[in-house]
C-alpha cells in the first residue's frame, strides 16, 4: 500500500507541477502585455516593470495552484483507468478508499501551505506592488503633465494645462475634462481652474491635482442649453493609472483589505463602525483567505471520482473536465464576490458557494461509485 500511495502522490504532484507552470505562464503573459503599456506609453524602466511582474506572481500563484491540482488529479486518475490499473487494483481487493486517500492527504497538505501563503506572502507582495506603482506614478506625473497638450494618461480624466511654472511646481489655466461612460445621460463635467499643483502624500499613497479658484461646469447632452456652474476655492482630482489607487486609503493607513493578513482584517472587523474600511470588503477578503486555498480540497473531492469514471478520452477528457470545473468555480466565485462586496449576499455563502457546490457534487459521485457495484451485482443476479 505504501508503494501505491507514493506512486499516486508522485504522479499527481508531477502533473500538477507541470500544469502549474503552464497556467502561471499564460496568466503572467497576459499581465506582461498590460505591463508593456507602462514601458511604451509612460517610459517606465524595464527593471521597474520586472519588479512589478515578480510581485504579481503571488496573486497568480494563489489562482493557478488550485487549477493545476485539479488537472493533476483528473489526468492521474483517468490515466489509471485507461491503463486498466484501476480494474487490476479492484481485482486485487484494493478498495476505492485506498486509491482516494493519498490524493486527499496531499490536497490537505497543499491547502495548509496555500492558507499560509495567501495570508502572509500575498498581502506583503500586494503592498510592495502598490508602493512601487505609487512611486512610478509620482515620478512620471510631473513629466506627463505638460503645457499646451491634452493629457489622456490618467484614469477618468483628460487634462489641458495652459502654462506651467516648473521652478515653483505650479500649473496655470487648468482644464479638466471628466470621463464618465456609465450612461449617455450623465451630465458632461468640466473643471476649470486658474492655478493648481500636483501634491502627493506618502502616508496614504495619494497623488492628486490640487486646483484653486475655479469653476465646475455641468452640461447635459440631452439639453445643451442648460449649464450649471459651481464655484470653488479648492478642489482635488485624484491621479491614477490602471485603477490601482481607486479605493483611496486614509492617512497612516496605506493597507487596503488585499494588503492585510487575516489577523489584521479580523482586528479591523472587531473595530466595527470605528474601522475606516468597508465592512463588506473586510468580511469577503477574510473568508477568501481560507476559501480559495480550500478549493484544492474541493477540486480533489470532485476530480477523483470524475477521473475514475472517465472511460473514454483519457487525457483529453481529463483536460476538458478540468476546464469546465474551473469555469464553473470562477463563475460562482465571481458572482458571489460581486454580491458579497455589495452586501447583498451572506458573506460566508458569497465566498464559499463554489466550494460547497464542488464538494457536494464530488460526494454524490463518490456515493454513486460506492453503490454502483451493488446494483450491478443485483442486476446480474436478477
Amino acid at each position: 500500500m505504501k508503494i501505491l500511495n507514493k506512486s499516486i502522490i508522485k504522479e499527481v504532484s508531477m502533473v500538477s507541477l507541470i500544469s502549474f507552470f503552464i497556467f502561471t505562464f499564460f496568466l503572467i503573459m497576459n499581465s506582461l502585455f498590460v505591463m508593456s503599456d507602462l514601458v511604451i506609453e509612460y517610459g517606465v524602466s524595464l527593471f521597474k516593470v520586472g519588479q512589478l511582474l515578480i510581485l504579481l506572481l503571488p496573486s497568480t500563484v494563489a489562482v493557478t495552484v488550485p487549477m493545476a491540482f485539479l488537472v493533476g488529479i483528473l489526468l492521474t486518475y483517468s490515466r489509471i483507468v485507461q491503463d486498466n490499473e484501476y480494474h487490476g487494483m479492484q481485482a486485487s481487493g484494493i478498495s476505492v478508499r485506498s486509491i482516494v486517500l493519498p490524493s486527499i492527504y496531499l490536497a490537505v497538505f497543499v491547502t495548509i501551505i496555500m492558507i499560509l501563503f495567501n495570508n502572509y506572502v500575498l498581502p506583503a507582495a500586494n503592498l510592495t506592488y502598490k508602493k512601487i506603482y505609487y512611486d512610478i506614478i509620482q515620478k512620471r506625473s510631473g513629466m506627463l503633465i505638460q503645457k499646451h497638450v491634452f493629457i489622456n494618461s490618467f484614469d477618468d480624466y483628460v487634462f489641458y494645462i495652459g502654462d506651467k511654472d516648473s521652478k515653483n511646481d505650479l500649473l496655470k489655466n487648468v482644464i479638466v475634462f471628466v470621463k464618465d461612460n456609465t450612461s449617455p445621460d450623465t451630465p458632461a463635467k468640466v473643471i476649470l481652474s486658474r492655478e493648481g499643483e500636483i501634491i502627493n502624500d506618502d502616508k496614504s499613497y495619494r497623488l492628486a491635482l490640487k486646483l484653486k479658484n475655479g469653476i465646475i461646469q455641468l452640461g447635459s447632452y440631452a439639453d445643451p442649453d442648460k449649464l450649471s456652474q459651481i464655484f470653488y476655492n479648492t478642489n482635488y482630482v485624484d491621479l491614477d493609472i490602471k485603477g490601482l489607487f481607486k479605493n483611496r486609503n486614509e492617512p497612516d493607513d496605506i493597507k487596503g483589505t488585499r494588503e492585510m493578513t487575516g489577523e489584521e482584517i479580523a482586528a479591523e472587523i472587531k473595530k466595527g463602525k470605528e474601522s475606516k474600511h468597508d465592512k463588506n470588503w473586510l468580511f469577503i477578503e477574510f473568508h477568501k483567505k481560507f476559501s480559495i486555498p480550500f478549493a484544492v480540497i474541493a477540486f480533489a473531492i470532485v476530480g477523483i471520482p470524475l477521473g475514475l469514471m472517465t472511460k473514454k478520452g483519457g487525457r483529453i477528457g481529463g483536460i476538458a473536465f478540468s476546464l469546465v470545473l474551473i469555469f464553473i468555480y470562477y463563475v460562482l466565485l465571481s458572482t458571489g464576490q460581486n454580491y458579497g462586496y455589495k452586501g447583498q449576499w451572506n458573506y460566508f455563502l458569497a465566498v464559499w458557494l463554489p466550494n460547497i457546490f464542488l464538494v457536494g457534487f464530488g460526494l454524490l459521485l463518490l456515493v454513486f461509485m460506492a453503490i454502483r457495484p451493488y446494483f450491478k451485482k443485483k442486476v446480474s443476479l436478477g
